[in-house]
């Protein structure tokens, strides 16, 4: 049977027809690509340090396991409907202006909680930060595809998720130690100021590198269009279903870890295992994808964390844990840049953004059915159902892929 897999050759030869000329040279000291991976470390430190922030406030507050889910799902309720058209927006106006709105919004988000103290703000908060953060991330990971050759593409998207893995080092040791030393509330003002240097970024217009937009592609068209495309549905459910492991691991790390009268500092330590593992993961991810194909690797990384699932719920001390939140990282690590590189690569021609928003979306389905569904079962089942019910759903996962 003949592979659907491409070759690094193969995912440069399929998008060498949409690359564009030369830009200008930049104004800028740094490279783009490090620019922009740089503005996308310091959002995505707020973003998910705001995240493991919400389950350790509302746990401060007596919330149970279900409206803990409740919360956390808003993050994707407005993402799941705008991530499309957050998409169409950057192909058709560019991508400084809904990154720069993006992270105001967000910024906003994590303001309130802190003029706000109390429940009720996490809700409007979470909401705020999941919608700006999709208008800022999407038109990101458009605009890297965009401004890259087809000798730099792999490279370009390999930094950018290099970066997340860095920022999941950081944001969860800001929020640790900020929550000891600084309490809830000023820990959300901490994340909320770390925006203020992506939003005086893209203030200055210069220093934000141009795609050009290919016009005459913006007529009625539908995102089924997409959908119907084999290639780039495989890549939809690939990334819907790694995100449902790292999701997991973000919600009950804080949860679990609070059950066995662990810090808020050594959660946050544990956690970062997992972003140190996604980054080593990533790095050698190139060198990887030049012996195993793609479908292959991502089973493997689905086994692996399907496997360190299943052993959380018997494991207690701390080093322990943090064993396991490194093979999971591991594990988990190449999924993202592997389903967002593949994305792109056969997404059609001035659809980048559409096709990005897509895959935004269905993650963003998962980003919601998992909290609600785990923190149900949690609520009346207790912690080690979820852990072995997950284990099932990414083993099963897994199996799908090598298929």
């Amino acid at each position: 049977m003949r592979s659907s897999v491409f070759t690094a050759e193969r995912r440069d030869s399929v998008k060498s027809r949409h690359s564009f000329p030369p830009q200008r040279p930049s104004r800028i000291a740094l490279p783009p690509i490090y620019l922009l991976t740089l503005i996308t470390v310091l959002n995505h430190i707020s973003y998910l340090g705001s995240r493991i922030l919400l389950s350790l406030y509302a746990i401060e507050l007596g919330a149970r396991p279900f409206t803990i889910g409740i919360l956390v799902a808003l993050y994707s309720a407005m993402p799941l409907l705008l991530s499309v058209y957050a998409g169409r927006l950057s192909d058709r106006i560019g991508h400084r202006l809904p990154m720069l709105t993006g992270s105001i919004v967000a910024a906003f988000g994590m303001w309130l909680p802190w003029a706000l103290p109390g429940e009720m703000a996490l809700y409007v908060s979470a909401t705020l930060i999941g919608a700006g953060f999709c208008f800022f991330n999407i038109a990101m990971q458009a605009l890297v595809g965009l401004i890259s050759s087809p000798n730099t593409r792999a490279h370009n998207f390999s930094m950018l998720t290099m970066g997340y893995a860095l920022s999941s080092l950081i944001g969860p040791l800001v929020v640790g130690y900020s929550v000891e030393y600084a309490g809830h509330p000023k820990t959300y003002l901490v994340l909320a100021a770390i925006t203020l240097v992506p939003i005086t970024l893209f203030s200055i217009k210069r220093l934000i590198p141009v795609a050009p937009i290919v016009a005459g592609l913006h007529g009625e068209r539908s995102f089924m269009d997409l959908v119907r495309m084999p290639r780039l549905r495989a890549m939809f459910i690939a990334s819907g279903v790694c995100v449902t492991g790292w999701d997991l691991f973000t919600f009950y790390m804080p949860i679990y870890g609070r059950s066995i009268s662990l810090s808020a500092s050594t959660i946050g330590e544990i956690i970062a295992m997992f972003g140190v593992a996604s980054f080593v993961a990533r790095f050698a991810m190139p060198a990887a994808t030049r012996r195993f194909r793609e479908e292959q690797l991502l089973a493997a990384s689905l086994y692996l964390a399907a496997a360190t699932f299943a052993l959380y719920p018997f494991v207690e001390n701390v080093p322990g844990l943090m064993l396991l939140a490194f093979t999971m990282g591991l594990g988990l690590g190449c999924g993202q840049p592997l389903t967002m590189l593949l994305t792109y690569a056969r997404s059609p021609e001035g659809r980048a953004g559409e096709a990005n928003g897509l895959r935004q979306m269905a993650n963003n389905v998962t980003h919601i059915f998992v909290p609600l569904f785990f923190g149900a079962i949690g609520s009346a089942f207790g912690l080690m159902p979820v852990f072995w019910t997950n284990t099932v759903f990414l083993a099963t996962g897994g199996w799908f892929s090598r298929r």
